[in-house]
Parts: structure tokens; C-alpha cells; sequence
């Protein structure tokens, strides 16, 4: 597999910019099998007082809880490599044999050090999970491991003979594993805590309804005073766009997980088109006209339908309401879509004033918006969204109007 390793490694850095954390893992995990010739092999990380088998190429193993006494616990625990021959290890946990329906011969434990170095310098090193390769057949023929393990730290199994010829190839792989499985912690974290945020915001914005109600009934008179009237709407206010902000973070987190299949785009943009007429047809005050003029030529793809129809539909979003705010005359949406070269081009362009500088250089950058009542994700979404599907976008504007240009 030698000979093959640069595209492996190219594929793993490819997939680690496009694909979501699991995707991105599950494919390392195939690579590392085919570079060590295994017949199978799993990933395991630590949840709560287990181990937990997190991917497998035996779908049956997956969320399987493996004890710390066992051979992947120790190789966590102690970051060492494991090399040993499972019927003959007292460590080895044999409900996998049964849930795999298949003898485990020949087993490597593999430490996938962290990204987040240990708090002592030069101490052992800090452990994201284990990777673990199954053979048939002995993988050091000079070693009989019937008899027992051999076991080595991180640092001294690079010195090993075999390391060069069998095991170098993963190791170069298990960073992406580690940033992988640390993506998927920080978001699962991240998703729980905005998820409560989002609920407590919702919860305060009821109870200060309650207390307003409350505060009306016994001093009426209380809310002719402007002040405190001003108070009330501001506390309301803030928890209103913390709810909505939340709500938007997690948007951001499930994009992550896009739930792809073969779809043409011309069917998406015509959806969002249609969306996007009622959207300005409720808006009070400015006529605005939505057309889509699309290529027959466009050829079906992987996508995920439902997030691109949200991110083209933000894109439309802001140039109506820029639109409608601006009052342009014979205001105009124009959705096209092109077929280039095994790509297409996706145009979303408005005849309103544009944009200035300062705002269009900050487009996709979180958090940035002069909307009021913004929460400046719309946009970062989008374009995340559009990464995720191998795409790009980049906005022109001009006081002619505004143009999003998208390719995927």
C-alpha cells in the first residue's frame, strides 16, 4: 500500500475540509485498514465509564461499551501500543467475538494522542481514543504474541523494525482522527449548552410577560411611566434576540450533518424562487418581482436539498428586504443558474443600491451585521453551507445592484 499512501493522505486532507467531523473519520478508518492490510478495525473513545466503539467497518459494533480493564482501555489509560494474539489475553473483551460473530486472532491497539497536549511537558501523552486493527494472520512474524503482548509507548514504537514498513502510514493518519473526534465533542457540547440557553431565553421572555401582567393589575399606573416602560421592552428585547440567535447557532451545528442525496439544483432554486415570492408579496409597502430563469443543462448531484434551499433562501432574503427598504424602483430578483464545465453557476443578483465597503468585506465573517436585529449568521451559514457541498461564493456590488455568485 506504499505506493498508494499520497493519495490516501491527499484524500484525507481533502475530506477533512468538505466533509463533516463523522464522514471525514469514517473515512480515515477505511484508509487506515487498507495501509495496514488489516481485515477490520474500529475507533473507540472514552464516554463516561466506558469506552465506546464509535465507528467500525462492523456496523453491529457501533455504541458498543467496551470496560477499561480490557485491551483498548489499557491502551487508552497507559497511551501504549498493544500488538497481541486476543484468545490467549485474559484483557480481551470476547463480547465483541459475539457481536462480530467472528474470532478476533490478531489484535493492534493503536492511542490516538489528543490535539490538546498533556499539562506537563514530556509526560505521557494525552489520549483522544484508540484505533484498532484486527488480523487474520501474525503482522510481525518474528513475534510470537501467543504467549503474550508486546506492548510499547508512542515513542519507542517508532523505533521498532516494523514500524517503517507496516506502521507509519497510520500514524500520519491519527491527527485527523484526533481533530475529527474534537470536532464532534465541541459540537455535541456546544449544541447542548445553546440548545438550554435557547430554552431558558424562551422561558425568561414568558416569565416577563407574567411579571408584566402581574405588575399591571396591582400598579397600572406604574407602566405610564416611560422609563419603566422602556425597561420592560429592552429586558424583552435581549431575550428575544438571544432566542433567536441561539435558534441560529444551531443552525450553524446542523449543517454538520447534511443528509445528502441526488437532487438537481434547478428544482431547489425554483422552490426558493416560489418561497421567496410569498415572502415578498407579505411584505407591506414595495412591490418586488422574483424570477428564475435556469439551464436545462443542469445535471443531477449529491446534495443536500433541504440546506441549500436555506441558504439560497437567505441570499434572496436580505435582497428583498434591501429591496422593499430601499424602495427601488421596478425592483427586481433574479435567480439563474448555468451549467460550466461539470460545475454550475448559481447567480442571485437585485437592481437595488448595493452595498457599502465596510459591510460587503465582512459578508461571511460571524457575528458582523448592520441588520437591526440581526444576529450576523445568516450569511456565514450560507457560505458554510456551500463549503460543505465543495462549493464557493463571492458577492459583487456595485450602485447598479448586488450579485452572489455561487458554484458547486
Amino acid at each position: 500500500m506504499k505506493e498508494n499512501f499520497e493519495v490516501y493522505l491527499k484524500q484525507v486532507l481533502q475530506n477533512s475540509l468538505v466533509k463533516p467531523a463523522e464522514e471525514m473519520m469514517e473515512d480515515c478508518l477505511k484508509i487506515c485498514i487498507e495501509l495496514a492490510g488489516a481485515q477490520g478495525g474500529s475507533i473507540l473513545a472514552e464516554e463516561g465509564p466506558f469506552l465506546k466503539f464509535i465507528f467500525s467497518n462492523v456496523a453491529t459494533l457501533i455504541g458498543v461499551n467496551v470496560p477499561w480493564d480490557s485491551i483498548a482501555g489499557n491502551t487508552a489509560r497507559e497511551s501504549i501500543v498493544i500488538y497481541t494474539y486476543a484468545p490467549t489475553d485474559k484483557r480481551h473483551f470476547e463480547g465483541i467475538d459475539g457481536t462480530i460473530k467472528h474470532q478476533t486472532r490478531y489484535l493492534l491497539s493503536i492511542p490516538i494522542p489528543s490535539i490538546h497536549q498533556a499539562a506537563e511537558a514530556r509526560t505521557r501523552v494525552k489520549t483522544a481514543g484508540v484505533l484498532q486493527l484486527l488480523f487474520d494472520e501474525n503482522l510481525f512474524p518474528d513475534r510470537d504474541v501467543t504467549q503474550g503482548a508486546v506492548e510499547f509507548s508512542l515513542d519507542d514504537v517508532k523505533t521498532q523494525a516494523h514500524y517503517e514498513d507496516t506502521l507509519q502510514d497510520v500514524f500520519w493518519i491519527l491527527p485527523n482522527i484526533s481533530f475529527g473526534m474534537e470536532v464532534m465533542r465541541l459540537r455535541q457540547t456546544s449544541y447542548q449548552v445553546i440548545h438550554e440557553l435557547k430554552n431558558k431565553l424562551i422561558a425568561a421572555q414568558s416569565w416577563m410577560n407574567c411579571l408584566k401582567e402581574d405588575l399591571q393589575d396591582i400598579h397600572a399606573e406604574l407602566f405610564e411611566d416611560e422609563t419603566i416602560k422602556e425597561d420592560f421592552e429592552l429586558a424583552e428585547s435581549a431575550a428575544r434576540e438571544g432566542s433567536k440567535l441561539a435558534v441560529n447557532y444551531l443552525q450553524l451545528t446542523k449543517i454538520y450533518t447534511p443528509q445528502v442525496e441526488d437532487a438537481n439544483l434547478n428544482d431547489v432554486l425554483r422552490r426558493t424562487a416560489a418561497d421567496m415570492r410569498v415572502f415578498a408579496s407579505d411584505l407591506s409597502g414595495w412591490p418586488v418581482e422574483v424570477r428564475a430563469e435556469l439551464d436545462d443543462a443542469v445535471t443531477i448531484k449529491r446534495l443536500d436539498p433541504d440546506q441549500l434551499r436555506m441558504a439560497f433562501f437567505n441570499l434572496c432574503k436580505n435582497a428583498v428586504e434591501a429591496l422593499a427598504e430601499f424602495k427601488t424602483p421596478n425592483a427586481l430578483l433574479l435567480i439563474t443558474s448555468r451549467e460550466e464545465k461539470r460545475r454550475t453557476r448559481i447567480d442571485i443578483l437585485d437592481n437595488g443600491p448595493g452595498m457599502p465597503e465596510e459591510i460587503a468585506s465582512n459578508l461571511f465573517t460571524a457575528f458582523k451585521t448592520k441588520k437591526q436585529g440581526g444576529t450576523g449568521l445568516g450569511l456565514t451559514i450560507c457560505k458554510k453551507i456551500i463549503d460543505i457541498h465543495g462549493g464557493s461564493i463571492r458577492c459583487e456590488t456595485s450602485p447598479a445592484g448586488t450579485r452572489f455568485i455561487v458554484e458547486i
